[in-house]
């Protein structure tokens, strides 16, 4: 007995280990520990645990650089040409991508952990079909595999629920309109808002609203023929942008932080000549009026606070979507 709980402190480490293995097998163990867990963590503190990994997690993902443009299709070039360590790279730098995606399906019956698990294979799908000389970026491309993946994993794991052949039209309505009014208020829609919006009754909209809770069974076919399912009907008809605004909010808050790091007056030059803060962009002659200066002034303060960024942690990534 003494012997058994020796080796079993013995392994306690193991997870900082793991930070250093190949990023495919660290994200999977990572994200996917919860299940195997759930044998062992019964006593005191178990979801205290959880949640420490959880946040050693994230901490991690933020820590690691987004990909510049150039930088992106050289690595999906080399992934394209079987680089596995590519591959592995190519996925690392967009991880946090993962994590905002994962985020808006939160309380529809698998935990956060388990979410990201399943963008992250979605991630890697994406990462091995992605084709850089279609001129997309590749998170654009990727967020329909991430989204898939985690869509899919809710329909397995709630209880079937058949929509009848006739109501497929009305729900994917639903689907659609739910998601854009989510992107839209920022919060999640009421069922009378998206009524309102799809022009269907209260009755339908609440009816078909299961799918919110993972009740529908998304990879179930269309119809007799079996070509096309409900996940498949709703990625190709959703509306469009919808993940260019969520990127775009993730961005921002990048950018915001970004721009907190820089001296008030470089910061508030720069919201002025982008038009950051919602408003117009401004010419370096207006801005020098506002502040008092010379429009040289005004460059010079522009480029320092520019250098500044691009000197700091997320500069590349600023450069890179800004191309």
């Amino acid at each position: 007995m003494p012997r058994t709980r020796k080796k079993t402190k013995a392994a306690a480490p193991a997870p900082k280990a793991k930070a250093k293995a190949p990023v495919a097998q660290t994200e999977r163990r990572v994200v996917k520990r919860r299940g195997r867990r759930r044998g062992l963590l019964t006593g005191l503190g178990s979801h205290e645990h959880e949640r420490d990994i959880l946040d050693q997690y994230l901490h991690e993902v933020s820590k690691t650089p987004l990909l510049t443009q150039k930088e992106e299709i050289a690595l999906a070039r080399k992934v394209r040409a079987g680089d596995q360590e590519a591959m592995q790279e190519l996925v690392k730098r967009n991880l946090r991508f993962v994590i905002s995606v994962a985020k808006k399906y939160q309380n529809r019956g698998l935990p956060l952990t388990d979410l990201i698990g399943e963008g992250n294979v979605g991630l890697l799908t994406a990462a091995r079909k992605f084709d850089p000389d279609q001129g997309v970026k590749f998170i654009s491309y990727a967020v329909w595999w991430i989204r898939q993946a985690i869509l899919a994993a809710l329909a397995r794991q709630g209880r079937t629920v058949r929509v009848p052949l006739n109501r497929t039209a009305d729900l994917s309505r639903i689907v659609r309109t739910a998601e854009y009014l989510r992107q839209t208020l920022r919060r999640e829609p009421t069922p009378e808002e998206i009524a309102d919006a799809t022009k269907l009754s209260l009755e339908v909209v609440q009816s078909l609203a299961a799918l919110n809770t993972g009740d529908v069974r998304l990879d179930a076919p269309l119809d007799p023929d079996g070509d096309r399912s409900l996940i498949e009907r709703f990625i190709a008809e959703d509306l469009p942008d919808t993940e260019d605004q969520a990127m775009d909010r993730f961005l921002s808050d990048e950018i915001e932080q970004a721009l907190n790091t820089l001296q008030r007056r470089d910061a508030k030059v720069l919201r002025l000549y982008f038009g950051l803060d919602g408003g117009r962009e401004h010419t370096l002659e207006e801005i020098g009026g506002m502040l008092g200066v010379t429009r040289e002034r005004v460059r010079q303060l522009r480029d320092r606070a520019l250098k500044r960024l691009r000197d700091g942690d997320v500069g590349k990534a600023l450069a890179s979507f800004a191309a």
